[in-house]
């Protein structure tokens, strides 16, 4: 599994039928080439149906963080494309479906985080 750095939202169920009623909703052709229409859509349903307290931020879980409490949906969206509704994803929490929303570029710091090459009193001293 590669890591990434994502934002991802999600609505959890209790029932892996509802969840799929809501997934073939959010699939719909309406929905294909409009992402911002599609991103209204999913945080509105997440007011309505999640069980989880991200539902009052339309489901929005922010940047993913690596071993999370919920591993089955960290491992799911790492694999899933930006924008693309993806599930049910069964966990202890219920059945979620999600959505990528975001990817940063995620790029080399060097060292310990450091960007600078230099150490000690700066380049170009003994």
């Amino acid at each position: 599994m590669s890591i990434r750095s994502i934002r991802v939202s999600h609505i959890v169920l209790s029932t892996e039928e509802l969840a799929n009623v809501l997934l073939d909703h959010l699939k719909d052709d309406e929905y294909k080439d409009n992402k911002d229409m599609l991103y209204k859509m999913f945080a509105k349903m997440a007011k309505k149906y999640s069980a989880c307290g991200t539902r009052n931020k339309g489901g929005d879980l922010g940047l993913l963080e690596f071993n999370t409490a919920a591993p089955e949906l960290e491992k799911a969206a790492m694999e899933a494309p930006v924008g693309e509704v993806r599930g049910p994803i069964k966990s202890k929490f219920g059945y979620h479906i999600f959505i990528v929303t975001e990817e940063e570029k995620m790029t080399d710091m060097g060292i310990d985080g450091l960007t600078t090459t230099g150490f000690g009193a700066g380049d170009g001293t003994l």
